[in-house]
């Protein structure tokens, strides 16, 4: 047999097929392995007819085949060569509502919900502001419109805010009772958050009771307003699959109201196959409208059931028989019809949406195409809108699935697209709103894909827009045609004039500057040659270069060599606005430490050196007393270091702190982070005796680190998401949440800036941002500084902000100027050791110092006119002619510490 293009035909070979594979039994031996008869089963293989689901199974049972997918075969195959059930005329109001929630005037038909509707009444007497919250598909708009709304006495709206437009003002709260349902709509379909959070506070503040239904992977969106969810609490009400008897109610009592029976075999199939399934009514109810209309006189069989695809098939098996009935052209249609008709889920699943029927071409095929599909029960159209029936088909079909699946990016530019050109119409087609650059080239290339079908008005649109680039681009290139033609005129003229003198003196000087260029970086090549033998004169060769070039990388090479005959300190202070200094800015003494891994240094000191990776905060008090806090395993401390040499244990903190941070005004507010993501607050004017003035818990991650602002009244916290938080400090003892700055990027190390609006924060990959913070609630980023190569441990600004010290773990030391914080500048970059530094802050404006989690600073010199003084008071012989002619020969003898 010649299987051909035929669905039917094909079935039937594949079936014989699988019986040669599972070794040719004959359909006598095939029969009695199945328990049907020989003539069933060859006519199963036939492709006469389409046989039933029950012998196809059991052939592929006999086959040793896969029933599972021999059953969902089985369901497409009916999807196109059964017809669907003739319309009668004469049937009467369907018992079940099918794809479509139960409205106000189905509540008759409405079953199964009496207990959470007592419940819910309860609430709403109790609460202002009640919220049900459920699974796309769990009943929550049956409940609210066919169940509550026919139980309440007074004065009721029912809306959703894609009927409202997410407007505030077009809230009807003069009523009793105000019913949103579908509350979802406001995070789907309005992407301004202001008109957002206007829209949520309304409901929040009207007089009126409130009673949202909520789909449940939305409730995290929900957690996004503190107020909303203040008036949450104790008002939720989950709304979860149904029971069996819940079930039994919903399947039996419309078909008994309807003059119907329901067969024992159907009622329990049902059961079993909907019970503790989230999402699953409308799917049932679907399933249950098909089995209806194939009814046999009053009886909803299984038999039925089956034919129209069970709770698993049915609404693919309706929608897939209905599309392969349209022609092919409006097939194109239907699909473009569907794919604007879904919203792309961002973190959530996809959602219908309600689409204006102004966005779709007035064309009879799409009249055509609408009008099949509404017949079919899978959408819904009002006089001016278009939508799903319900987003169980989104989720069931699978067509539909694959067709939002395969180009997500070309979805969201149709959307966008849509968007645009009916604000350009509703703007009296605006030429300012006409798409532009990159905008435009993205719109045009998604038109030119197969089965792409934009609007009538998206098309003019984009024919505009077109028009619109071709007029800009020939003014643009008159323009410039004629700019070119005057400035050409005028460099002859200026050519003619100063061409020989400029010509002359600019060679002179680039010969000059390559010269010397050239024989300082072969004087620093030298320099690294002889740094071992003689480290003395290698530094005066690096001056030498340095002053002779004058080029950066040069300077940095001089601060660098400065940098590396510093030693690490153990000093009484390091404070995030100034490490190793005293409150008034003075330098504190300090222990000289050559090798901090020595233990008879650490023994020398008294103790003051800790193992590295421990201290992770010092301060000073007013009156000169020293108290440095250490994160070591299983206790942090106070230390009373009043004598360096004799540190003593002031107090002990029971609780599993991992993280402590001094307030750099004055060193009495001390923070600690206890259980990865509880705050407190201590006053540490006893030392000995901390008093805990406040406790800021509820952080919803894991602090991964902090950090104060200059005066010490606001706090930053990092989470394990790299999330920043701010927190007002004015009352230490009631910690104020302010806002927060989610930067997209990692984020381990931050630092704000005196004037209260400018944070940078910095993390693995090496780049630095600066954000202004003035609109707590829309966050600019001024500007993405890149530099290091590697991980940022710590950031610091200048007392006066106009510049930013940044330490990575590339061993670089880097100051950038902020004269201008959209385009900082790097003044210089100091390569050292930068192992284990957790803070860094400006001595004055042109020295760094760093604080080491081993209990040591590090000054770094930004000077290099400072730096270059110290070097030379080591010099002890000046370099001589003969070592100057060596390395710069042809140049005058300019000895660097001479």
């Amino acid at each position: 047999m010649d299987v051909g293009d035929s669905p039917l035909l094909k079935f039937a070979a594949d079936l014989r097929s699988l019986r040669d594979k599972a070794g040719g039994y004959s359909y006598r031996q095939l029969g009695a392995r199945a328990h049907y008869s020989a003539t069933t089963l060859s006519d199963a293989a036939g492709g006469r007819k389409l046989p039933s689901l029950a012998v196809t199974l059991a052939y592929v049972r006999a086959c040793d085949g896969d029933v599972g997918e021999w059953e969902d075969r089985w369901h497409q195959v009916a999807a196109e060569v059964l017809p669907p059930p003739a319309p009668n005329p004469a049937e009467g109001h369907p018992p079940y509502a099918g794809l479509a929630p139960y409205g106000t005037e189905d509540a008759e038909w409405f079953f199964g919900r009496d207990r959470i509707l007592e419940d819910l009444e309860a609430r709403i007497a109790d609460r202002r502001f009640v919220a049900v919250f459920g699974a796309s598909g769990a009943g929550k708009s049956s409940l609210l419109r066919a169940g509550l709304v026919p139980r309440l006495p007074g004065p009721t709206v029912l809306t959703t805010p894609g009927e409202l437009d997410v407007l505030p003002d077009k809230l009807d709260l003069g009523q009793d009772l105000i019913i949103v349902d579908q509350f979802e709509e406001v995070f789907t379909l309005c992407p301004d958050p202001d008109r957002r959070a206007e829209f949520v506070d309304a409901l929040l503040t009207a007089r009126c009771r409130v009673v949202l239904g909520v789909r449940a992977d939305f409730y995290g969106h929900c957690a996004q307003y503190p107020k909303l969810v203040d008036a949450l609490t104790d008002g939720q009400l989950l709304l979860g699959p149904m029971g069996p008897e819940e079930l039994r109610q919903v399947i039996m009592q419309p078909a008994v109201k309807a003059s119907c029976t329901v067969e024992t075999a159907l009622v329990s199939r049902l059961i079993a196959d909907a019970t503790g399934q989230a999402g699953v009514l409308p799917l049932m109810s679907h399933a249950l409208l098909e089995t209806w209309r194939r009814r046999r006189g009053t009886t909803l069989t299984l038999a039925g059931y089956e034919a129209a695809g069970g709770i698993q098939h049915a609404i693919a098996q309706t929608a897939e028989r209905t599309f392969t009935s349209l022609e092919k052209h409006q097939r194109a249609l239907a699909r473009q019809v569907f794919l604007r008709l879904t919203a792309l889920g961002d973190g959530t699943e996809d959602t219908k949406r309600r689409l204006p029927r102004a966005e779709l071409d007035a064309d009879v095929d799409v009249d055509v195409v609408l009008d099949r599909l509404a017949h079919a029960r899978l959408l819904t159209l009002d006089r001016d809108t278009v939508e799903i029936a319900h987003e169980a088909l989104i989720r069931s079909w699978p067509r539909l699935r694959n067709w939002l699946a395969t180009d997500r990016d070309g979805l969201r530019t149709m959307r966008q697209l849509a968007e645009a050109a009916t604000t350009w119409d509703s703007l009296g087609r605006d030429p300012d709103t006409l798409y532009r650059g990159t905008r435009l080239d993205t719109a045009v290339e998604w038109t030119q894909r197969d089965c792409v079908s934009p609007s009538a008005m998206e098309r003019e649109f984009l024919a505009d827009s077109l028009a619109a680039r071709d007029r800009e681009r020939r003014l643009a290139h008159r323009h410039t045609r004629r700019l070119r033609q005057l400035v050409a005129l005028l460099m002859v003229l200026l050519i003619l004039a100063v061409g020989a003198v400029v010509l002359a003196i600019g060679a002179q000087k680039q010969a000059a500057w390559e010269r010397n260029l050239s024989a300082a970086r072969y004087a620093v090549n030298e320099a690294e040659n002889v740094r071992d033998d003689n480290p003395n004169l290698a530094n005066q060769m690096l001056i030498a270069a340095y002053r002779l070039s004058g080029a950066d990388d040069l300077r940095d090479r001089v601060l660098s060599a400065h940098a590396a005959t510093s030693l690490d300190m153990v000093s009484l202070s390091v404070l995030p606005s100034g490490p190793a200094l005293s409150p008034d800015g003075t330098q504190l003494p300090i222990g000289r430490v050559r090798d901090i891994a020595d233990d008879r240094v650490n023994k020398r000191l008294g103790g003051i050196l800790t193992p590295r990776n421990t201290v992770t905060s010092f301060v000073v008090t007013p009156s000169e007393r020293a108290y440095a806090t250490t994160a070591e395993s299983p206790d942090a401390r106070i230390w009373d270091v009043t004598n360096v040499r004799k540190p003593v244990v002031a107090h002990t903190f029971t609780g599993p702190v991992t993280r402590v941070a001094f307030a750099p005004n004055g060193g009495r507010l001390l923070v600690t982070v206890e259980g990865a993501s509880e705050l407190k607050l201590w006053d540490t004017t006893n030392p000995y005796e901390p008093v805990l003035l406040g406790v800021l818990t509820g952080h919803p991650r894991w602090i991964a680190d902090i950090a104060f602002s200059p005066d010490g009244k606001v706090l930053a916290t990092i989470d394990n998401q790299s999330t920043v938080r701010l927190w007002s400090l004015e009352n230490p003892a009631k910690p104020r949440y302010t806002g927060e700055l989610d930067d997209g990027e990692d984020v381990s190390t931050v630092a704000l800036h005196s004037d209260g609006r400018t944070i940078a924060v910095a993390g693995a990959k090496g780049s630095i941002r600066l954000w202004d913070l003035s609109d707590r609630k829309a966050p600019v980023r001024l500007a993405t500084v890149e530099g290091h190569s590697d991980k940022v441990r710590a950031l610091g600004f200048s007392a006066d902000g106009k510049a930013l010290a940044s330490a990575g773990m590339d061993d670089t030391v880097r100051m950038w100027d902020l004269a201008d914080q959209r385009r900082p500048v790097q003044r210089a970059r100091i390569s050292g050791p930068t192992d284990g530094v957790y803070g860094i802050g400006f001595g004055d404006q042109r020295n760094l110092v760093t604080s080491n989690s081993d209990g040591t600073t590090r000054s770094w010199e930004f000077d290099v006119e400072t730096a270059i003084a110290s070097m030379c008071k080591h010099v002890d012989e000046p370099m001589s002619r003969d070592e100057w002619r060596r390395n710069f020969e042809g140049i005058d003898y300019r000895p660097p510490c001479g």
